[in-house]
């Protein structure tokens, strides 16, 4: 079809069919006049821009929701929006705050504290991109939300230079691509949850065993089976935590996050305590 008839299919502009070229989201082919000819599947993709569009997303964000043949890339971009909507959300208490009158400097902190937060959102992002970096920081969110105090500002910096040194984690392509699908349909709120559910594990862990003692004696025999040890999700976890072992971020970085979050420090004691009970009543 021609450029006006996809103008009218699409409801786009011309210079915005045009610019989505220039990006390399469609590829039309010429006619012998040199006219634009566009196929059935340019107007699907140009569509499906337009939506992505309304929806907020950038070109760059878009190029990679096409170019992936899963969904692996939306579902990190919704959990990146989930991320920076409870930020936003934050900050617009602040100013509610500052409205009602509340001392301007204590707030400043508390702003400068979700600052501090953004850039660990982004170190993880960057040095492990998608999922995994979410799910790196998820794990220990709720022991983030504490103020940094001044004193512990050293093994913070520590922290996040050590996480800018790793290596690339050594997985292929292929093990890369079966790790997003398997976190495709995991939000942040599943993600939130899980950690929840350990720390209430740890604060009362005679109960925690108690009340899953059923589940925790059908998972041990699960992993005496065949299906998880071929498992290549399980597999490829294996290979990550090599990887954390070798480059020594068990014994860097734990304990430097021990160091700037405190009740992380008092989580991680408990935690010790309930996996020595575990190994003590289930011979693991």
């Amino acid at each position: 079809m021609l450029m006006n008839e996809l103008r009218e299919k699409t409801a786009l502009s011309r210079k915005a069919i045009e610019y989505y070229e220039e990006k390399g989201l469609i590829s039309p082919k010429r006619d012998a006049n040199n006219y634009r000819l566009y196929s059935e599947e340019a107007l699907n993709r140009l569509n499906r821009i337009s939506l992505y569009r309304k929806l907020g997303c950038s070109i760059e964000e878009i190029k990679g929701i096409l170019e992936d043949e899963g969904n692996s890339k939306l579902a990190a971009i919704i959990r990146e929006r989930e991320i920076k909507d409870e930020i936003e959300y934050k900050k617009t208490k602040i100013l509610k705050s500052l409205l009602s009158g509340e001392n301007a400097e204590t707030l400043k902190e508390e702003l400068e504290h979700i600052d501090r937060r953004e850039n660990i959102y982004e170190s993880l992002c960057r040095i492990f991109p998608g999922y995994t970096g979410q799910a790196l920081f998820i794990a220990y969110k709720d022991f983030l939300d504490e103020k940094l105090k001044p004193e512990n500002q050293k093994y913070f910096d520590l922290f996040i230079d050590f996480l800018d040194n790793l290596p690339a984690l050594p997985i292929s392509e292929e093990e890369a691509e079966i790790i997003e699908k398997a976190a495709q349909g995991i939000s942040v709120s599943t993600l939130k949850q899980v950690n929840a559910d350990k720390i209430k594990a740890v604060e009362d862990y005679d109960k925690w065993l108690k009340d899953n003692k059923e589940t925790i004696e059908k998972y041990i025999e699960y992993k005496k089976s065949d299906e998880y040890k071929n498992n290549p999700v399980i597999k490829i976890q294996g290979k990550i935590k090599a990887f954390m072992q070798e480059n020594n971020y068990y014994a860097t970085a734990i304990p430097l996050i021990r160091k700037f979050s405190p009740s992380y420090d008092e989580y991680y004691k408990k935690m010790l305590k309930a996996n020595e009970n575990l190994i003590k009543h289930t011979n693991l």
